[in-house]
């Protein structure tokens, strides 16, 4: 075998000058190119005859290397901005409501509520946000698989972020209310609207999962999330106080979000590279 491994040693070699790939993949590389040697070898070839269908059967590697740069792109400028808003949004809320906190027991249950729901909120925004990134991309081109599962595994930490800042908020929402109302819960039009947020991310997770990072219908279903956090937080006209809103010319807003983004929805049904098509 020592012919084998010395023609091993020199693709080794090559290969670490010609290429970029990492020393952790050309080991794996390097191992595969070894069994399947062996493995002709054992069969009766000849050992250079074996290692030159094993490298055959690895393929070159400039293909390689184009395969992981096509791996190693950078991250989609719509994925940086989401999260840099994320973290502006928590810093500009937190210093707003360090501002105006009550240090009574209530006053820091409901601050705490707000920060949480509205930046749960706020969040799930943003995932439909990079949805609608994803359908104005995809109507001129299909986006890479590469970049696809980017944007999933994005979308999906977003939506766990979400989920959990939603769910807090609920829960400190329920114990304000019962230290200031006596109780927990009531139906109330914005309780039910925070369940239903709740439900969609558990539902959006969900999918996630199921369909898995490479699907490319679930960054255009995130669009429909934004519907859900539109009715939830402006959908409802509780009363007083620092929660108020939901004037007529809201509702007219709110309407017209909901229409836009149930048409956005539908066009990312549509076949990629559309527009494309139909300029030309």
């Amino acid at each position: 075998m020592h012919d084998l491994e010395q023609l091993i040693a020199q693709w080794r070699e090559r290969a670490s000058i010609a290429s970029d790939v990492p020393a952790e993949t050309l080991d794996e590389l390097e191992s595969h190119l070894r069994e399947t040697a062996e493995e002709s070898v054992r069969s009766g070839l000849a050992e250079p005859e074996a290692f030159r269908l094993a490298v055959e059967r690895l393929g070159m590697l400039p293909a390689i290397q184009s395969e992981f740069r096509k791996l190693d792109q950078p991250v989609w400028l719509a994925i940086k901005v989401a999260i840099g808003l994320v973290v502006m949004t928590a810093m500009v809320l937190a210093a707003f409501l360090i501002a105006r906190f009550n240090p009574a027991r209530s006053g820091f249950l409901l601050a705490c509520h707000v920060f949480t729901v509205t930046l749960g909120y706020t969040t799930t925004l943003l995932v439909g946000g990079l949805g609608i990134c994803f359908i104005g991309q995809r109507c001129h081109a299909e986006l890479p698989p590469s970049r696809v599962r980017s944007l999933n595994r994005a979308t999906f930490m977003l939506g766990c972020f979400a989920a959990g800042l939603t769910v807090a908020g609920v829960v400190l929402g329920m114990l304000w209310a019962k230290a200031e109302w006596g109780r927990y819960w009531a139906w109330d039009a914005k309780e039910v609207g925070g369940s239903g947020v709740v439900l969609w991310l558990a539902c959006f997770l969900f999918a996630h999962r199921f369909a898995g990072n490479g699907a490319r219908g679930v960054p255009v279903m995130g669009v429909l999330g934004s519907i859900v956090v539109g009715l939830a937080w402006f959908g409802t006209n509780p009363g007083d106080g620092l929660l108020r809103y939901g004037t007529s010319n809201v509702s007219l807003l709110l309407v017209s979000a909901v229409v836009l983004n149930l048409a956005l929805f539908a066009i990312g049904m549509a076949p990629a590279g559309w527009l494309r098509f139909r300029r030309t």
